[in-house]
């Protein structure tokens, strides 16, 4: 066999299935971003019902009705400039109401 044919019988064993290695990395690009949105949604839920327990538990001290009321239109409206409408008066409301039914 000439050196030419030996060079390129060496690069024809070194080729890569290129269709193989795309399904491969697309498979661990997927997996691991499925693993962040999995991670990233139970962050959500803890940071939510974090939040409910705070404003329940501190702010309202489930007595204080009243103040509550007056204080959540200020603290949404401060929350939903920050943050977005997930902090709408009704949801904190619901946060911390919410907080009650897990005890």
């Amino acid at each position: 066999m000439s050196k030419l044919k030996e060079k390129d019988a060496k690069v024809d064993a070194l080729k890569i299935d290129e269709k193989e290695l795309f399904m491969r990395v697309a498979e661990i690009i997927e997996n691991r971003k499925y693993r962040a949105e999995a991670h990233a949604n139970q962050e959500t839920t803890m940071m939510f019902w974090e939040v409910g327990q705070y404003i329940n538990s501190v702010v309202l001290d489930n007595k204080r009705a009243a103040y509550g009321k007056k204080i959540l239109p200020e603290l949404s409206s401060k929350l939903i400039e920050k943050y977005g409408k997930s902090f709408s008066e009704r949801n904190l409301y619901e946060l911390q109401a919410g907080d009650k039914k897990c005890h």
